[in-house]
């Protein structure tokens, strides 16, 4: 990787332009994308939580970017493949592997996934609802199945309902607030009792094999995972059915 690295030139919570951000965000996507060869182009790192990135259309015309100032001391090349990804995300193009594997390397390197977490900690909220839903107690689930599958002893800080309804993520695991949501879509008189307990206690075991790593990089399913979640009885009936309620929903 280039060693060359993008320093700090301001101290709120959204910096003046950077010129050589700006420079190299203008150049990246003019040169990659013919649709946005003449485009005006701001670019800015701002203090999102998390790895967080964005490309909007100006109100005025033109783009803005935002990378994430976990970003601001990245090397060149990491910083040209965010742009390369976020081009391709607007323009409706598969990134190419190179960029992908440059930034995941970059994210998983434990210095950076340590600074996110430690962020987190510290500005994060966990808005959740309670634990009682309509129609599914999450609190009395997770007790139920943290005293048959864990010997009581998954130490969480809170179980909730999330405030969205999300259709694609159904559970999460946060490790930073040790929480488990789940989406208020399985809060319903059409999901069975052991989707929910299944959800659950996949969330459980991440919390279980939440520092778990192979061969240096940090897995979130690995193969003991997947032998732990199949050890769950309802395993296969689960899986299938919010494979086709999902699909319904969406």
């Amino acid at each position: 990787m280039s060693s060359k690295r993008f320093q700090s030139a301001g101290s709120g919570p959204e910096d003046s332009c950077l010129p050589e951000l700006q420079w190299l965000c203008r150049s990246v996507l003019r040169g990659a994308f013919p649709d946005l060869r003449n485009a005006d182009i701001d670019a800015v790192f701002y203090p999102y939580i998390g790895l967080t990135h964005t490309i909007r259309r100006k109100a005025s015309g033109g783009w803005t970017v935002r990378l994430s100032d976990h970003c601001r001391h990245a090397p060149r090349d990491v910083l040209e493949a965010i742009v390369l990804i976020l081009g391709c995300k607007v323009m409706r193009r598969r990134p190419r592997q190179e960029y992908l594997r440059t930034y995941d390397l970059f994210r998983r390197d434990p210095a950076i996934e340590e600074a996110v977490r430690e962020r987190r900690m510290k500005k994060g909220r966990k808005n959740l609802a309670g634990e009682a839903g309509r129609h599914y107690s999450l609190g009395d689930i997770y007790r139920e199945l943290n005293s048959a599958y864990f010997n009581n002893q998954i130490e969480i800080a809170r179980i909730g309902w999330g405030l969205r309804r999300s259709r694609k993520r159904m559970g999460h695991y946060d490790p930073a607030h040790h929480t488990i949501t789940l989406s208020p879509v399985l809060d319903a008189p059409a999901v069975p009792v052991f989707v929910v307990q299944y959800i659950v206690y996949h969330e459980m075991l991440h919390a279980v094999f939440e520092n778990s790593r192979t061969r240096g990089r940090k897995r979130h399913h690995h193969a003991e995972f997947r032998r732990a979640e199949r050890a769950f009885p309802h395993f296969a009936r689960a899986t299938k059915f919010l494979g086709e309620y999902c699909s319904r929903l969406c």
